[in-house]
């Protein structure tokens, strides 16, 4: 297909679409269109940055009835940023000024008391997290007996078995008989299509063309201990001055320290990671995209689904332990064919990582030499 015309999207939507400048379908929503609008259950698989959520959106949006007070769809994402930017993309499609159809963000660390009065104006979408949707439906405030769609974002991520339990106890409050099932994941993890086709009816498996790790991206490492991760990234965030760089860790704790280490050397950064407020997350957040903080610390909470544009640097300071969470974490740079910088920091013990990435996705990684 070459336009959303032909694909059979509606003027309004298309219109939409033309006011964020996108004007051809990519290959996972030509795809994804004709499966999902007649009903279908599918998996689509396709690389950060390929148009995953506009894959699904598009397709089901044009199935609301926003004449009724029915809810009829919901979309379930593993982190309170991924629904944000969700949400935010159906706003975008649907604005309110011109479009009935209304939608809710449903996640954790907000007031649930409010988001309780908002659903009594009978929304027709809710986005958010398994937790606090599960919570919801549990007290009854959230009805989703008619809710035919659903949606579950990063589904690799929710089929773990840390998660399929939540999931598996929403999903039975839906009609089962009725529903259609939309999993989306930039990978597969173990055995998590398996898992979907047991949940679902017929599963389609629809998978992107494009190519998993993004050719433009540029790969390298520097050799840096434990201890000196703080100064080898400032040392080198100095001599580059990146426009938008986002620099990983593991855990919340190490994303506090490296923000403060940062902060002491005069260097401006934002910290996103789990164990702020919403609202911290959320200043966080628009700070970065705004461009007046220019280097974002964070925990892999930010590493799924987030689509932050302009963003030419990734920082690994803690290596990702599994090739696929390289290629989620890097995604963020690279986007839509622009060129991106990937940068690892491993200590002496972390170098097999670097071997392990080169070999699996087939790249070359080179080595930077900092010099004091």
């Amino acid at each position: 297909m070459s336009s959303f015309k032909q694909l059979g999207l509606s003027e309004s939507h298309i219109e939409a679409l033309l006011q964020q400048q996108i004007t051809t379908p990519s290959d996972i929503q030509t795809q994804a269109y004709p499966v999902i609008h007649t009903q279908h259950d599918a998996w689509l698989s396709a690389p950060t940055g390929s148009g995953k959520t506009l894959a699904y959106l598009l397709p089901l949006l044009e199935r609301i009835d926003a004449e009724t007070k029915d809810l009829q769809l919901a979309i379930l994402s593993p982190t309170q940023e991924l629904a944000v930017q969700i949400h935010e993309c159906i706003r975008a499609l649907e604005p309110s000024h011109t479009s009935k159809l209304r939608s809710q963000l449903l996640i954790g660390n907000a007031s649930v008391q409010r988001q309780k009065e908002k659903l009594k104006k009978k929304p027709h979408v809710v986005v958010g997290t398994c937790g606090r949707m599960l919570e919801l439906g549990i007290q009854r405030k959230l009805k989703l007996h008619l809710c035919h769609m659903i949606v579950i974002d990063e589904a690799d991520n929710m089929l773990a078995d840390d998660s399929i339990e939540d999931l598996e106890a929403f999903l039975k409050m839906t009609p089962r008989d009725q529903r259609q099932l939309v999993f989306t994941s930039a990978t597969e993890k173990g055995n998590a299509f398996h898992t979907a086709q047991d949940i679902g009816k017929d599963v389609q498996w629809l998978q992107a063309k494009a190519q998993q790790i993004v050719p433009t991206i540029e790969h390298s490492y520097i050799e840096a201990p434990y201890h000196n991760k703080a100064r080898a990234l400032h040392q080198y965030l100095k001599t580059i001055r990146p426009e938008r760089a986002i620099a990983f860790v593991h855990r919340n704790e190490s994303a506090e320290e490296l923000g403060a280490d940062l902060e002491r050397r005069h260097m401006h950064v934002a910290v996103l990671h789990a164990g702020l407020s919403k609202f911290e997350r959320q200043n966080a957040l628009e700070a970065f995209r705004s461009g007046q903080i220019k280097i974002l610390i964070a925990s892999d909470v930010a590493a799924r689904g987030l689509d932050i544009q302009g963003v030419t640097h990734i920082f690994n300071v803690d290596l990702p332990s599994s090739s696929d969470d390289y290629i989620h974490r890097v995604g963020r740079t690279g986007r839509m064919g622009a060129c991106g910088h990937a940068v690892s920091l491993p200590g002496e013990d972390e170098m097999k990582l670097v071997r392990r990435y080169e070999r699996d996705l087939n790249i070359r990684i080179e080595r930077i030499e900092l010099k004091d």
